[in-house]
């Protein structure tokens, strides 16, 4: 019988992959799509945080730097806001839904609190937040956060000009977070005349009076 010997691959199969496709080269790296190079640097850039300046645009407030006057507007502005919803809460025979009663406290809480850091960061020593008693009515308490907000903004103000008129200002860092503190409690104080405005339209059709 005769034994053949197995042929000797050439040098061209030993170097070859097996399943190889031609045209390929095995050395080369895929490349990353773009879009997935896209979404990495945006969850990059999310992850190292937003500025001050950025927190502000985000929020739609002013992107131009404030000054002692603008902030001196803003405060203006709040305080006549809460002299709006101080009215509406003294409404005579105001009845309000527990939902409703429940976002009101949310929303004058919140803007309470935002006003007392504006007031802080002004040079202001606010002292502790209103005390709630449980067996004041909800309206007491609302008219307690509205009050103290408007105390905190008062003596912010006279900070403010007297360190105008002194010849002084605050730190850019400052005016930019008192400004943004100052947006977002309007935009609660805004929520809440919303809210009781509903309210009082509901009174006036009850009883179809003119308050």
């Amino acid at each position: 019988m005769e034994n053949k010997i197995p042929e000797k691959p050439t040098p061209t199969d030993a170097t070859k992959p097996p399943n190889a496709i031609q045209g390929d080269d095995p050395q080369k790296q895929p490349q990353q799509p773009f879009s997935e190079h896209m979404q990495k640097s945006a969850v990059e850039k999310a992850q190292q945080g937003n500025s001050p300046l950025d927190l502000a645009r985000q929020q739609g407030h002013p992107t131009s730097q404030p000054t002692m006057a603008t902030i001196q507007t803003q405060m203006n502005s709040a305080s006549g806001s809460l002299g709006d919803v101080q009215n509406q809460l003294h409404t005579k025979n105001l009845k309000l839904k527990q939902s409703q009663k429940y976002l009101l406290r949310n929303k004058l809480s919140e803007a309470n609190a935002h006003v007392r850091t504006a007031a802080s960061k002004a040079g202001v020593q606010v002292g502790n937040p209103p005390t709630m008693n449980t067996r004041q009515s909800p309206i007491r308490r609302y008219l307690a956060y509205v009050t103290d907000s408007q105390d905190q903004l008062a003596q912010a103000q006279r900070k403010i000009k007297d360190l105008t008129t002194a010849g002084h200002s605050l730190s850019p860092g400052q005016m930019l977070l008192i400004q943004i503190k100052l947006n977002k409690a309007s935009q609660a104080i805004e929520y809440s005349t919303v809210l009781l405005s509903k309210a009082v339209d509901d009174i006036k059709m009850l009883f179809n009076v003119q308050i």
